[in-house]
């Protein structure tokens, strides 16, 4: 889903905010007022986000400026609400069981870590597309892969996981449609393996993202409520865990392509590829990059933390004059509020005691212990990020993964955030797959049932490295 998109329809504001009300009043009956006043925000951000009444990012203020309302005693109007709650009979007087909360414990996760992560990250981006670094490396790397339709079809898969686990998969997906295009000028029109080969590039860059923290904004929402929380997870720590199951995922996303998308006897494919020079600043910006990945891949040797890395990257891009402040201009900044917002609810969730309550909750009679709690997260992760932002998503979905009470939470914080990574069934879920979708040679029929086989068969994978790799990896 795009984060620009809004319907503005009255009627889902009065029932987003109708929802969040009967939440709270639901919720003082079983926990305290400030972890209700939570609850009640959860809700309201969770219809809106699902609903887009409001675009994504402006909903991430809204969650915002009502918990510093409602939920910061220092700088928010907590107290004075509490006031009037008791003048009205609506909550009792005693004492809350959480310390006061500061309005600043809602703004701070603006200039966290991850979100210094994801901003020199973006610029560093911009240098690399700016400059055609990703061009020239691409048509570079792309030409073995012309020999064979199946050999092209996991290039273009691993190419576009290799880019979106560095750059944004959008940026990755319309690169890697336009390096194609003297390909695709050779497979006849409306042609079955021509889909196939919009949609490696898709779903490449779809899974590609998972590899490392800053490739999707999931991934960010749960390294950083992670490291917030005291479980230590380096950037490397995370390739480790995630990088495998890419690899996997990739396979057996060629190999459903390969099956269900099969070219027509004697397909061409021995088409020149464009090439391009790297210019002084694309040599220059490759340098800087690749001396970012090897530190942040080196984190624990040398302590500077994954934002630091990326924004002493970028400083030296600006510095430089690689980049210029058009570019800090262009920085999707609706990415960066809309987690801003997703971290700040974390906070609120673990803030205002709500948290604590979920963490309380017996969940180890449930039929399949583990197993059953698992499922349902990886299930609710894919369901969900299927028709809504997978940001979003990941916003509501890891703060309660982390509540969960039983061993192993910040497994089930991991799962969450991979799961809402794994939705490519409909050209909604993902940026890759409009962008496949909208050149008009994907019908909606294929994309379902070959995204959809590829999300399932990514589940599962899931749920197996669930059990084998992420124990290992803690």
């Amino acid at each position: 889903m795009t984060l620009n998109g809004t319907s503005r329809n009255p009627a889902l504001i009065a029932a987003a905010v109708a929802s969040a009300i009967a939440a709270y009043g639901i919720g003082r009956v079983i926990v305290d007022d400030m972890a209700a006043r939570a609850l009640a925000i959860f809700v309201l951000a969770a219809v809106f986000w699902a609903a887009e009444a409001l675009s994504l990012s402006a909903t991430a203020l809204v969650v915002v400026g009502l918990e510093i309302l409602f939920l910061a005693s220092d700088g928010g109007l907590a107290d004075e609400v509490t006031r009037l709650l008791q003048l009205a009979g609506l909550a009792d007087e005693r004492p809350l069981e959480i310390a006061p909360i500061s309005a600043s414990a809602f703004v701070s996760p603006l200039a966290s870590d991850i979100i210094m992560l994801f901003l020199g990250g973006f610029l560093v981006a911009a240098a690399v597309t700016k400059h055609g670094v990703d061009v020239v490396l691409a048509g570079r790397l792309l030409r073995p892969f012309t020999r064979s339709p199946l050999v092209l079809v996991y290039g273009l898969a691993g190419l576009s996981a290799f880019f979106s686990m560095w750059m944004s998969n959008t940026a990755t997906a319309a690169m890697m449609v336009a390096l194609v295009g003297p390909i695709l000028t050779h497979m006849p029109a409306g042609g079955r393996f021509r889909a196939a080969v919009l949609l490696s590039i898709a779903f490449g860059a779809n899974i590609g993202g998972i590899g490392t923290p800053i490739g999707t904004p999931p991934n960010a929402i749960a390294f950083a409520a992670l490291n917030r929380a005291g479980y230590e997870i380096t950037f490397l720590r995370w390739m480790a865990i995630a990088v495998p199951l890419e690899i996997l995922l990739l396979a057996s996303a060629g190999i459903v392509l390969r099956w269900l998308f099969k070219p027509s006897p004697g397909l061409r494919l021995a088409v020149s590829v464009p090439s391009r020079r790297l210019s002084s600043e694309g040599t220059i910006t490759l340098v800087v990059l690749a001396a970012a990945i090897l530190l942040w891949m080196t984190g624990s040797q040398h302590g500077l933390t994954p934002g630091t890395v990326a924004l002493l990257a970028a400083t030296m891009l600006l510095a430089a004059g690689i980049i210029s402040h058009r570019d800090l201009d262009a920085v999707d900044w609706k990415i960066l509020i809309l987690m801003w917002g997703a971290l700040s609810l974390g906070v609120a969730v673990d803030r205002s005691g709500l948290g604590g309550h979920l963490s309380r909750m017996d969940l180890s009679a449930l039929p399949g212990g583990i197993w059953s709690v698992g499922t349902v997260i990886a299930l609710t992760g894919v369901g969900v990020s299927t028709f809504m932002s997978n940001t979003a998503v990941a916003a509501l979905l890891v703060p309660m993964a982390l509540a969960v009470s039983l061993p192993g939470r910040e497994e089930f914080a991991i799962l969450a955030a991979l799961a809402c990574s794994f939705a490519m069934a409909m050209p909604v879920s993902t940026p890759p797959n409009a962008i496949a979708y909208g050149t008009g040679d994907v019908p909606r029929g294929l994309m379902v049932q070959s995204g959809g086989l590829i999300s399932a068969i990514g589940m599962l994978l899931l749920l197996v490295g669930y059990h084998v790799v992420l124990p290992l990896a803690f």
